[in-house]
């Protein structure tokens, strides 16, 4: 039987925190990587938890390494420059991920490396780079077939759906559930609005493991409505209704402690088994590794 390997190297939202609080679940940015047992491997976003990826790899090897960017604001990044298999020759990588408005995918990794910012240009990397725009669409990684889906977030965003045989795997980086932003009551708009949101449960249906923005709890969001993010509550039903195997809560608030993640996890397992739901919780925390 097929298997596939997720381990996290970044797990929290916005900053970086280090310190003592967040010892134990990390303060760094979002970063993930999925392997399987036929050695096809991707990379999922590149906040400050990659380069503690790269620290990792035997860099005697030469790689090919593909990262697929949910979206380009600096949590998830800003590691970039700090990869250390870009500054080495013979490396190759390709990266993928949605364009903005006004800057293709490779002016965003450029930009944040103008010499202003970084001593570093892209322009003077050593490995081979090569950069791919995506949208909403399906296509093919050695051995995964992906498919993405465009989330709600305050710039382009998007959820990736890894299928490996019969073993899957999604990842929603940002993302907001949809709400009438006029609060007017207009039934057209409710009735878009549910249909938006069912679209991404049969998006993440039947996930073996879903990992996914959970930053806020139901009383904090309240406050941060439009900020682009999900909350543990949402995410939990979202789960259930999916038929979703195992979710991990991600994006941590970078105000939320070890101990209170800890809290939130039990919660959430206390109350599925009192319903006798099946799904299983946990929060990604920094340095564990997934199978299914």
């Amino acid at each position: 039987m097929s298997a596939l390997s997720c381990t996290f190297w970044g797990v929290r939202g916005s900053i970086p925190v280090p310190g003592p609080t967040t010892i134990r679940y990390g303060g760094n940015t979002a970063c993930i990587e999925v392997r399987s047992d036929r050695g096809d491997w991707v990379i999922f976003d590149a906040g400050t938890g990659i380069r503690v990826l790269g620290e990792s790899l035997d860099l005697s090897k030469k790689y090919d390494v593909t990262i697929l960017i949910s979206h380009p604001h600096w949590d998830h990044i800003s590691g970039f420059p700090f990869f250390t298999p870009i500054y080495i020759p013979g490396n190759r990588l390709s990266i993928y991920g949605p364009s903005t408005d006004d800057l293709s995918i490779e002016e965003i990794f450029s930009d944040q490396m103008q010499y202003t910012f970084f001593p570093v240009r892209t322009a003077e990397l050593v490995a081979d780079i090569t950069y791919h725009e995506l949208t909403e669409e399906q296509f093919t990684l050695g051995n995964f077939i992906i498919d993405t889906i465009k989330l709600n977030h305050p710039v382009d965003c998007l959820g990736y759906r890894i299928t490996y045989d019969d073993t899957v795997f999604v990842y929603l980086g940002d993302n907001e559930p949809y709400y009438n932003i006029y609060g007017d009551g207009d039934e057209d708009v409710e009735a878009m609005v549910r249909a938006m949101n069912r679209r991404l449960i049969d998006f993440v249906r039947g996930a073996d493991v879903l990992v996914a923005d959970s930053q806020y709890t139901p009383a904090e969001y309240q406050n941060k409505r439009g900020w682009g993010h999900s909350t543990t509550h949402h995410l939990i039903n979202m789960s259930i209704r999916a038929g979703v195997s195992s979710v991990f809560f991600f994006h941590h608030d970078p105000q939320r402690t070890d101990d209170e993640l800890d809290r939130l996890v039990q919660h959430y397992r206390n109350k599925l088994r009192e319903k006798g739901y099946t799904l299983e919780v946990d929060a990604a925390r920094e340095g564990k590794t997934v199978t299914c």
